[in-house]
């Protein structure tokens, strides 16, 4: 075995094309691909490497509104008709730490990936990413199949666009080069989660009878990159305690979608812009929404969403970057729902990160969100984050 700077042995027999790649085009902070698999330490056995990655990210964050999630911007938690305060707050949950195996096989190359960090209670690592990749085949948990992390914003902020889809699931995925190597069409049965907006007087458990089928056709040019992704799954809701004598124990089901169109376009050699828009029936938990209401004693009504972002990343010299978004996101409403449930947000953010030395970053950010609840009350926040990152070579 070899331990020490990949730069010394080739690493090439262990590169291979994999599904989980994604097409960042090199502009701007990069907070949501795997570490490239050359440089820096990689653990060399008989056919087989390791690359060990990560970094350190220290947030200073700064509210001059009330905002409940205080280690990342989430406009659902901007309260309505609060007291004025301010907050300060500083920690480093977003460190994260990964392991890139690779082995080589008669046919192909054989990856497992498995990436962690902090963001959790109590500052326990948690898990990320964890999959295997041979050929076409993924399975294990990361991004899902639904999204284009190529198209997520280069935010600071841990929590990013209010419409942006960034959910990491398990499943098993399928992905294939159709008519020609530019197009690819992706195909995978995933874990399924279900959220169901409680309301008193009314006990319905969410259930979840199916997976979630997920799908995506992306093509992909040296300019630019567009995908439609698609979901299809069936929910359901149940009577539970006292209330299942009276209604029995029957499992209500409804079939839930979304389309999840995405696309990233350099302007220039130093300029990108990225635009997303996001349609669907029951598919709110995909930005923690909920998906149904109460739409009487015994019954749930799927909620209807529809999100867009828009944003632009520049590199104004080689040290040093920029990036705009904003989006919105609206769901339909019940007679059932209460006042104070969500119905819309918007999400605007916009940074400078300088990058003084390599593999070394600091970065100030602008934020600011609003939430409208369905009784038509609206509360907003702003928020100035510093971040300090130092990426393992």
């Amino acid at each position: 075995m070899y331990l020490g700077d990949a730069q010394n042995v080739d690493p090439e027999r262990f590169a291979g094309q994999f599904s989980s790649d994604s097409q960042r085009f090199e502009i701007g902070v990069d907070l949501y691909s795997a570490p490239e698999f050359e440089g820096g330490l990689i653990i060399f056995g008989r056919n087989v490497a390791m690359k060990i990655g990560g970094l350190v990210k220290a947030d200073f964050i700064y509210d001059f509104n009330p905002i409940d999630s205080t280690d990342s911007f989430v406009t659902t938690s901007i309260p309505v008709g609060a007291p004025p305060r301010t907050n300060a707050r500083f920690h480093a949950r977003q460190s994260r730490l990964s392991f890139d195996t690779r082995w080589k096989t008669s046919a192909q190359i054989v990856r497992i990936y498995v990436e962690g960090d902090f963001f959790s209670d109590s500052d326990r690592f948690r898990l990320r990413h964890a999959y295997g990749e041979i050929g076409s085949l993924l399975v294990g948990q990361t991004w899902t199949t639904f999204t284009d992390v190529a198209a997520a914003p280069a935010t600071l902020d841990f929590e990013g666009s209010v419409s942006s889809v960034n959910r990491r699931q398990a499943q098993a995925r399928w992905t294939q080069a159709i008519l020609s190597e530019d197009l690819t069409l992706a195909l995978a049965v995933e874990d399924a989660r279900f959220i169901i907006e409680t309301l008193p007087g009314v006990d319905i458990a969410p259930r979840k009878p199916s997976p979630d089928f997920a799908s995506h056709l992306r093509f992909e040019q040296e300019w630019g990159r567009f995908q439609v992704g698609g979901l299809y799954r069936i929910v359901g809701g149940q009577l539970v305690g006292e209330s299942t004598e009276q209604y029995g124990d029957d499992m209500e089901t409804l079939p839930a979608w979304g389309v999840n169109i995405t696309g990233v376009v350099l302007l220039t050699d130093v300029t990108k812009s990225y635009f997303q828009i996001l349609v669907g029936d029951g598919i709110g938990s995909y930005r923690s929404l909920p998906d149904a209401v109460p739409i009487s004693a015994d019954q749930i009504g799927l909620l209807p969403i529809f999100g867009w972002m828009v944003g632009f990343t520049r590199d104004w010299n080689d040290s040093l970057s920029s990036n705009f978004t904003y989006a919105e996101n609206n769901l339909d409403t019940s007679d059932f729902q209460a006042g104070d449930d969500v119905q819309r947000t918007t999400y605007l953010a916009a940074n400078l990160i300088w990058s003084p030395w390599e593999r070394a970053k600091f970065g100030v950010e602008y934020l600011y969100g609003i939430r409208e609840n369905v009784d038509g009350a609206v509360g907003d926040a702003h928020r100035v984050q510093a971040s300090f990152i130092f990426d393992l070579p």
